[in-house]
Parts: C-alpha cells; sequence; structure tokens
C-alpha cells in the first residue's frame, strides 16, 4: 500500500479527498482524527460525528482486527456500523499501514457489501444446484444396473437369433436383427460411459492402488481387441518397445479402463483406416515444456507417455476447444459415449496427477497424447 507516500508529504491541497477509496487516519490508541469524504459517503454521515471517536465505533471488533491486519500486512473482509443502526450491515474490505515516524495508523477501506451480497446469493443458488446434481447423479447411478441389464440381454438375444439359435431366419428377419443388435449395442456402450461419467461427477470413485506390470496390462488389451480389429479390417499398430520401467502403482483397473477406452475409440471409429498406440518414456523437453514436476536431473523413466492416432476421426477446431467440455453443444453431432470416454480419460488421468491433450487436423486425423506418473 502507496499511500504512506502521500501522508510523508502531505500538502494543503483537496488530494487527499479525491481517493477513491475511504481513508481513516488514527492515534495508536485507535482514537480518529481525519477522514476523506470517501468515508463520509460511505458510512452516510459528517465529520462531526466521527472525528475523535474510535475506530472499533465504525467496525465490529475494529480494535482488534486493525492490529491484526497493521501486524500481518494482510487484508480483511470486516463488518461495519452505519449511523443509527444496532447491526453492522455494511461490508468493507479493510488494508492498514502505521507509519513508525508519527506512529499514526492510516486505514484504507473499500464498500464491497453488494459483491458479498451477489456472493452470497451465488453460493446459496450453487449449494442448491449442486444438490439437485448429485440427487440426478444418485438416482440415475441406481437405475444404471437395470438399465445396462436390459440392454445386454437385448444385445445377447438378438446375436443369439442372428446366430440361428431359434431356427433359420429370412434374409429380412436377419437385417432387421441385424440392426437391433448393432444399435443395442452402441446405445450399451454410450449409456456405460454416461453413467460412469455421473459416477466420476459425484466423486464417488475409489482408487485402489496397487502394483502391477504395465507391460504385462498392455499386451493382454491387444488380445482382446485382436479379433473385433481383424473383423473391421483396422490395420492397428502397438509400440511399447522403449517401455523400459514396467513396474506400476496405480490402480490397475483404472488404468485397463483408460487403455480400453482409447481401443474402444480406435474401434467404433477407425473404419478402414490406419490407428497406433505407441508407449514409452516422454522426453525431459517434453515435461518440461508441459510444466511437469522435471530438472536436468530428472528421471523421465518415472513417466509414462502415451500416444494414440486414428485417421478416420477429425475434429473442428471448435469441437477441440471444448473437447474436455462434457456437456459442450457444438455444431457437429457426436456419439454420447465418444464426448464421456474422453471426458473420463481426463478426469482418471488428472486424479493420477498426469495430463492430457487432444491433436487433430484434416488429412492427419486425431491424436489423443497423455503422460501418467508409474506412481
Amino acid at each position: 500500500m502507496k499511500i504512506l507516500e502521500y501522508f510523508k508529504n502531505q500538502k494543503e491541497d483537496n488530494n487527499f479527498n479525491l481517493l477513491p477509496d475511504g481513508i481513516f487516519t488514527l492515534e495508536q490508541d485507535g482514537r480518529i482524527i481525519d477522514v476523506n469524504d470517501r468515508v463520509l459517503e460511505i458510512y452516510k454521515t459528517t465529520r462531526f460525528n466521527i472525528l475523535g471517536r474510535y475506530f472499533s465505533d465504525f467496525v465490529e471488533n475494529g480494535t482488534a482486527i486493525l492490529n491484526k491486519v497493521v501486524q500481518e500486512g494482510t487484508s480483511e473482509i470486516v463488518k461495519a456500523f452505519i449511523k443509527d443502526e444496532e447491526k453492522p450491515s455494511l461490508s468493507l474490505d479493510m488494508t492498514a499501514k502505521r507509519n513508525a515516524e508519527t506512529g499514526k495508523v492510516y486505514v484504507v477501506v473499500r464498500n464491497v457489501t453488494e459483491k458479498q451480497s451477489e456472493n452470497k446469493v451465488i453460493k446459496e443458488k450453487f449449494s442448491v444446484a449442486q444438490k439437485i446434481i448429485d440427487g440426478k447423479n444418485d438416482f440415475l447411478l441406481d437405475s444404471s444396473g437395470a438399465i445396462l441389464s436390459n440392454l445386454v440381454s437385448i444385445c445377447g438375444f438378438s446375436r443369439a437369433l442372428l446366430d440361428g439359435i431359434g431356427g433359420a431366419l429370412s434374409e429380412k428377419q436377419q437385417k432387421y436383427l441385424n440392426i437391433i443388435n448393432i444399435n443395442s449395442r452402441d446405445l450399451n456402450y454410450d449409456l456405460e460411459k454416461l453413467f460412469t461419467l455421473f459416477k466420476a461427477e459425484s466423486k464417488k470413485i475409489q482408487y485402489n492402488y496397487k502394483l502391477f506390470d504395465l507391460i504385462g496390462l498392455i499386451k493382454s488389451i491387444e488380445r482382446l481387441y485382436e479379433k473385433d480389429f481383424r473383423d473391421k479390417k483396422i490395420i492397428f499398430s502397438l509400440d511399447y518397445s522403449t517401455l523400459t520401467e514396467r513396474d506400476c502403482y496405480l490402480d490397475s483397473e483404472i488404468v485397463e479402463y483408460i487403455l480400453r477406452s482409447v481401443m474402444d475409440i480406435f474401434s467404433r471409429f477407425a473404419n478402414l483406416g490406419k490407428c497406433s498406440l505407441n508407449i514409452g518414456h516422454p522426453p525431459l523437453d517434453f515435461l518440461k515444456t508441459r510444466e511437469f514436476a522435471a530438472n536436468d536431473s530428472y528421471d523421465t523413466k518415472k513417466y509414462v507417455l502415451f500416444e494414440a492416432k486414428i485417421a478416420d476421426l477429425v475434429f473442428s477446431k471448435d469441437e477441440l476447444d471444448n473437447i474436455f467440455d462434457t456437456y459442450y453443444k457444438g455444431t457437429i453431432k457426436r456419439p454420447i459415449g465418444l464426448k464421456a470416454s474422453l471426458n473420463l480419460l481426463k478426469t482418471y488421468i488428472t486424479d493420477f496427477r498426469g495430463d492430457i491433450w487432444v491433436y487433430s487436423k484434416e488429412n492427419f486425423g486425431t491424436m489423443i497424447t497423455f503422460v501418467l506418473p508409474l506412481r
């Protein structure tokens, strides 16, 4: 606060009264010896009613708070009394300094009553909205089992009928059953991602940290998707040859969910194109430029870098700018599961103190890059 510079060379002019904030000049015992016009405006009173009285007459617990502010050099939101009112009705943002030469204390106050009232209203509205959101999430999570169970039945029985368990089917029956099976599987995928996202929003995910073999997990996930990629004629490449540290201490189920979400995006959007997943340790410069805790002697093998590229999927600039805004309505219609998956990746990865980025461009496709610490 530079207000002391003004009082050191105070001149007989009107600058004191032109200052935008209220200024009190106090003796060491808290007695008021001068105020500017802004104080009179804030308190709706005259100098006659203020000068000679004590600061604590105008600010609740004024002496104690004043000592604290002067000693610590901080600011405080204080409650202030207005004329003819028994209870404090003003909210003031207060700072103060003591002049070591004169012993006088200079107090600066700014009226923030309206702002405090607005903040209170906002907090109350937020609290109500949060209760509604929490209630909605709890209801949907409680209902998710029954909903997904019904969809699994539709998927399973339609697949069984297509496989001939109920006898021979006509061409038209096969066509309609195939549509039912595909749509029910897509809906099941989208809803599963959406319900998991609601669970993440509700902060009901409990992480179970344990030591596991990361390369072993990657190999097992690759085997799960081999047939799917082969049937869809997707050219998939996986490279983890540069990954030298394989012991990972995170939640293995969540890490598996992250990697399977990436593979699901490949499976759903790489129709005849190429997709790749490269896994290794990030370069030191990469960690530095993205503000990870890295220095020249830092062991980059404590982190794992994942680069997932899919040629068939391209996001517009507007989509990229809002890629992790779960409920953003863009001009391009995307499956619910895609946005939910990306937002779940963001939630899980940042909870592990990692980070994720998405790059997309025409004639290139989309690159999902994320970093996880091994512990």
